[in-house]
């Protein structure tokens, strides 16, 4: 037993996967399907991690942050989504955790360039809070967000050497995939809300620089990360039935995703060169 729960597919794939469809709907009739992301996150940390805070590294306080995000959300899901008051603190807040996350790393850099990643994956997390928000009562659009975010930063930060972000990332993809399938298989709506993007988009909005900073991706594929959400976006005929309507986001978002994950497997192939 222990043999198949390490085993890093069960870790990373299959086990957030059942825990997320298990949340999305045992929670659904308390509007809290959105803890599913969460859920199935929380199952990889225990498997890969564990919850031991000690020491505060960078991945201690990218799972702590997700933590607390996850305590917050439902309450900041009392408030109408177009309160930008509160856009703007979900987006300060992102802001300045991505920056209290990778502060050692940047304190070893130069004065210059020590400024132009703090700026860089600041704007990135920023922009990830605000577009994800505007995505929180759209539960399709939201999780086929979810889904390339989440697959883009774990198949990226894996072929940047990080084998426990790649993990962390993965169990957000396919928690989020298992969000998704309940709605595809119903033909219903699950509750969404910022239960779900807070968490999500706090946590993706960090895994990513620190795959930049600590690992081998390439400052440029977070562009390409942060175009995600904007695509999610996109206008749909209204024709449409909600599983067409998941299909093609979906297929869209992974789209993103494949070309993040190329520009990674290009870089890390002229390195090797």
């Amino acid at each position: 037993m222990n043999e198949w729960l390490n085993h890093p597919a069960v870790q990373s794939g299959i086990a957030p996967f059942i825990a997320a469809l298990i949340a999305a709907g045992l929670f659904n009739r308390l509007h809290l399907s959105g803890l599913a992301v969460i859920a199935g996150f929380c199952t990889t940390v225990y498997l890969v991690a564990d919850f031991i805070f000690e020491p505060l590294s960078a991945v201690k306080k990218i799972i702590l942050c997700g933590l607390i995000a996850a305590a917050i959300a439902p309450l900041l899901n009392l408030a109408p989504s177009n309160w930008r008051s509160v856009r703007y603190l979900i987006a300060a807040v992102g802001g300045a955790a991505a920056l209290w996350v990778l502060w050692p790393v940047l304190q070893q850099q130069g004065i210059w360039k020590a400024a132009a990643y703090g700026a860089g994956i600041t704007t990135y997390a920023i922009w990830l809070a605000v577009f994800m928000d505007r995505l929180a009562d759209m539960p399709a659009r939201a999780g086929s967000a979810g889904i390339g975010l989440g697959i883009a930063v774990g198949a990226s930060a894996l072929l940047g050497t990080s084998a426990l972000l790649g993990q962390l990332g993965f169990a957000i993809g396919v928690s989020c995939g298992a969000y998704l399938l309940i709605q595809i298989l119903s033909g219903k709506s699950l509750s969404c809300g910022r239960t779900f993007t807070v968490p999500l988009s706090l946590l993706c909005g960090l895994l990513a620089p620190a795959a930049m900073m600590l690992a081998k991706l390439p400052w440029y594929c977070l562009p390409v990360l942060a175009a995600i959400p904007v695509i999610a976006l996109m206008p749909l005929p209204q024709s449409w039935s909600l599983r067409q309507q998941i299909i093609m986001l979906s297929l869209l978002t992974l789209v993103s995703a494949a070309t993040c994950i190329f520009l990674v497997w290009c870089k890390i192939g002229d390195l090797a060169l």
